[in-house]
């Protein structure tokens, strides 16, 4: 593996996976193929319990998908005549079966975002479970608009999902990325922190891993899934889930642990 183009380190069963370097700021597909084969691996290791990906360069994340690659694509697309119909079928590459990998592998995926996420490294760190941001003098968002494009890795989908409908069109439609604190006060990032954006990661993923991987993984099966899923069917589902946990090992050790601890100050949640 090219160190320039990503790098995997593993502690204590949580995966760091460093988009780029100084000399690689942009995404493309041989960056797509790297990340996409390590989130596959480390999808399917049961002894990696979450994974974080954050930016190998300073100040950035990850810049945009590499524009000189974009217009060499459409250059030749445009040469062979080939239209688009709304009904057009589109199979997926890499950012899509990146993206996929991060929202339905059964553990959490946290991106560290340590400086400028713009167009298609931002929509990557839409489809993460948890978005940490350090603050900084640099820019988040979907600025496609201004190319006389639009997000075309999922970001018209996963905003409105994210943000709401409203929101996400007033940001869309204006181009304008955000800095770190207004993108955390509009929703585009769950926390924007004073320190290192991977540290912040490090320290969630650490807790995470206090938890059962059974209950993190249909935890986050259930609300992935609750705004697409009829509520009477979630909820079903839910309770099915909540019972199989229930009667498992783990989860009754847990419990009677915490019961032998007669724990009743207001201060005090509960504790295994």
């Amino acid at each position: 593996m090219n160190a320039d183009v990503l790098t995997t380190k593993v502690t204590d069963g949580i995966a760091v996976i460093t988009l780029g370097s100084p000399k690689r700021i942009y995404f493309d597909a041989e960056m797509g193929d790297a990340l996409t084969e390590n989130l596959q691996e480390f999808a399917g290791d049961p002894n990696i319990r979450v994974v974080i990906v954050t930016g190998g360069a300073p100040g950035y994340f990850n810049r945009h998908f590499s524009i000189p690659a974009l217009i060499e694509f459409a250059e030749a697309v445009r040469a062979s005549g080939r239209q688009w119909p709304d009904s057009a079928t589109y199979h997926g590459g890499f950012f899509d079966k990146a993206m996929a990998l991060c929202e339905s592998m059964p553990k959490p995926v946290i991106a560290a975002i340590s400086g400028t996420a713009l167009a298609g490294a931002f929509e990557f760190a839409l489809a993460c479970d948890l978005r940490i941001a350090e603050e900084g003098e640099y820019l988040i968002g979907l600025p496609e608009a201004e190319l006389g494009l639009l997000p075309g890795a999922g970001g018209t989908q996963r905003l409105p999902r994210t943000i709401g409908t409203a929101a996400a069109l007033m940001h869309i439609f204006m181009g304008q990325p955000l800095n770190p604190r207004d993108a955390e006060r509009k929703g585009l990032v769950h926390e924007t922190v004073s320190g290192r954006a991977i540290d912040r990661a490090m320290e969630i993923a650490r807790r995470l891993s206090t938890n059962t991987p059974e209950s993190l993984g249909y935890i986050k099966r259930l609300v992935r899934n609750a705004t697409d899923t009829p509520l009477a069917q979630g909820l079903a589902l839910e309770r099915n889930l909540f019972m199989r946990l229930s009667v498992s090992d783990q989860a009754l050790a847990r419990m009677r642990s915490y019961e032998e601890k007669k724990i009743t100050k207001p201060s005090r949640s509960i504790e295994a």
